[in-house]
Order: structure tokens, then C-alpha cells, then sequence
């Protein structure tokens, strides 16, 4: 019996809430419960969002570099930067004025041999294109970088320059050049 009351109280409150046409007639909107229209669970959350690839920022503060010299043409040197969080921020070529930005694109944890290898793929970012893709190789203390150019797909290999590391690491706290 008090089910009946209950529900015959809120059909009432629900008649009178409506106008005629079924719409609600009240003007203030943060009266409206939406909690009944889309339930907490099927609520995106932060976490499940997904963003697009971005350029880091310009503003992060490079923390270490790491300078590479070309494998078929020592002569062929680059210096990657990268910030507190291990993510490379830009690339800069010898003898070029600027350095340019990297793009995270992904990364590949891999077991095996003496050490695990961990790649990680950058877009290099020139003049607001993608210019090309690196692949940055870390296992034991040796790093490698991959370039892909993308006008034709060819692709560079580089080699972390042990003779231009400052500390125990291979790593430096200044430019390579």
C-alpha cells in the first residue's frame, strides 16, 4: 500500500512539473537531476579520453642531452634533448641554428638479450609538418637513433658518441654543440 502512495506522489509531482507538451517549466536549469538521463558508468572519465600526438612544449626544461654521431657518416652529428621525464623534446643537427621539436608517438618495451630494449618513436616537427620519424633505442648504456626521412624513406642511423658524455651515464647536462 505504501508503494501505491509513493508512486501515485511522484506521478503527481511529475504531472505538475510538465507543462502540457511534456516539457519541463522550470527556467532554472541547475534544478534539472541529469543523473537519471546518463548514469555514472557510462560517464567518460579522464583516464579514458584519449588526445592526439602533440609537439612538446617549448617551454619544458631540457634536463640531459644525448649527442649521436652517424654510423655510416661519423661526420653526420646530432644531439637530442630530453626532459625530467625521460621524453626527448627536440633534435638539433651540427652545424644547423635552430633544434626541432619531437612529437611522442609511442612506445615498445622489449625483453631479452643482456639488457631489455626500449624504443621509442618521435615525429620530427618542421615548420608545423612532420619531417620524419625517429626511433630512439635505449639497452645497457648504449643509445641508437633511427631516422626515417619522410620525402623518400631514407633512413640514418646514429650511435650514442661515448667521447662527448660528461658523467658515468653518456648523458650530458649542456648542448652537445
Amino acid at each position: 500500500m505504501k508503494i501505491n502512495i509513493i508512486l501515485s506522489m511522484l506521478t503527481l509531482a511529475l504531472i505538475f512539473a510538465c507543462d502540457p507538451n511534456g516539457k519541463e517549466t522550470t527556467n532554472d536549469k541547475s534544478q534539472i537531476d541529469t543523473t537519471a538521463i546518463i548514469p555514472a558508468e557510462k560517464i567518460p572519465s579522464q583516464q579514458d579520453q584519449k588526445t592526439e600526438p602533440q609537439p612538446n612544449d617549448a617551454d619544458d626544461e631540457p634536463q640531459y642531452f644525448i649527442c649521436y654521431k652517424g654510423d655510416a657518416n661519423p661526420a653526420l652529428e646530432i644531439s637530442i634533448s630530453f626532459d625530467k621525464e625521460e621524453k626527448a623534446l627536440k633534435v638539433k643537427y651540427k652545424g644547423q641554428n635552430e633544434a626541432m621539436n619531437l612529437s611522442f608517438v609511442k612506445e615498445d618495451y622489449l625483453e631479452g638479450g643482456a639488457h631489455p630494449t626500449i624504443e621509442t618513436y618521435y615525429s620530427e616537427i618542421y615548420e608545423g609538418k612532420e619531417n620524419g620519424v625517429y626511433k630512439l633505442s635505449h639497452s645497457g648504456n648504449w643509445d641508437y637513433a633511427e631516422y626515417t626521412r619522410s620525402k623518400d624513406g631514407k633512413k640514418f642511423n646514429f650511435t650514442i658518441d661515448h667521447d662527448l658524455s660528461i658523467g658515468n651515464d653518456g648523458y650530458r647536462t649542456t648542448p652537445c654543440f
